[in-house]
């Protein structure tokens, strides 16, 4: 069963790493969305930052429910992206699990800080605990094509690594612009706020909300067991997550076009179709014959 969000205590974790534009904005944001709730409180892990998001984080330290722990430089030791997140992340859930300062947390909102969470409202946040569904975790959407194809498993609309399978039509010669819209752009569907909740293996779309239960089980892993990366939320769902009840809400609204989803944008796919065949590599042959006719 759900817990009213009015009588809930909420805890927001979130990564910084060289967000100092965006994180004050963020953290506001992302506050005054979940103001219907009991409790606010953050816990921000940061690594790695060489501008001045330490500043900002330890001004915003100075408010009773804000909290940061700085990881310091680890990039030496793992220069994989994917498992730095997944470190941080793991530092987030070993707090969780430990401090006694979060023993009667109901929920924990996982956040970006880095500016797609610029339109969450709490009319957005409410709507969760409006549905029928009795959820697990929330996942958000966006009102521009949903952008988060990686961190996605549904059986019918992403049900494989959406990287892996641009990996393998590499291998078959296929030209750029096809592997990247049929394994990623093509999916970057727009899904009207008023449509049902999708029921998925995994998500995230840059916030999620969590019954708090379900992240003792589980930890987040950045490479596989060949060393490469893959997404932290995929092996986090799969692996402990996968009996729970977890949904992509339309009408949790995050964001709009962003850094990720701009690249579905109509204008520039159809600009990266004709660049990629105006320059193929059979297109610069054929014109090679023909100037040596010449």
């Amino acid at each position: 069963m759900k817990k009213p969000l009015s009588s809930a205590k909420v805890l927001v974790v979130g990564l910084a790493r060289n967000c100092e534009d965006e994180i004050g904005r963020e953290i506001q944001k992302i506050s005054s969305a979940f103001s219907e709730a009991k409790t606010v409180n953050f816990l921000i892990i940061e690594s790695d930052s060489d501008d001045k998001t330490l500043i900002i984080l330890e001004n915003l330290s100075k408010n009773d429910n804000f909290e940061f722990i700085s990881l310091g430089n680890i990039r030496n030791q793992y220069p994989k992206r994917t498992e730095r997140i997944a470190i941080c992340r793991n530092r987030y859930l070993e707090e969780l699990r430990t401090s006694k300062k979060y023993n009667d947390t109901d929920y924990v909102v996982v956040a970006d800080l880095d500016g797609v969470n610029s339109e969450i409202t709490a009319t957005a946040v409410e709507s969760c605990w409006k549905l029928d569904e009795d959820w697990d975790a929330c996942f958000a959407n966006q009102c521009a094509p949903y952008y988060d194809i990686w961190a996605l498993r549904h059986d019918i609309w992403n049900p494989l690594d959406c990287f892996e399978q641009e990996a393998f039509f590499k291998t078959y010669k296929a030209d750029d612009f096809f592997n990247r819209y049929t394994s990623i752009l093509s999916k970057m569907i727009c899904i009207p706020k008023d449509a049902a909740p999708i029921r998925v293996k995994s998500a995230f779309g840059g916030l999620a909300i969590y019954k708090k239960n379900w992240l003792f089980k589980g930890e987040y892993l950045g490479v596989n067991n060949i060393g490469d990366e893959v997404c932290e939320h995929v092996h986090f769902h799969l692996s402990h997550m996968k009996d729970a009840r977890l949904y992509i809400v339309p009408s949790l609204i995050n964001c709009g076009w962003n850094e990720h989803s701009k690249h579905c944008n109509k204008i520039y796919m159809l600009i990266l179709f004709c660049v990629t065949r105006l320059f193929s590599i059979d297109t610069i042959k054929k014109f090679k014959r023909y100037i040596s006719k010449k």
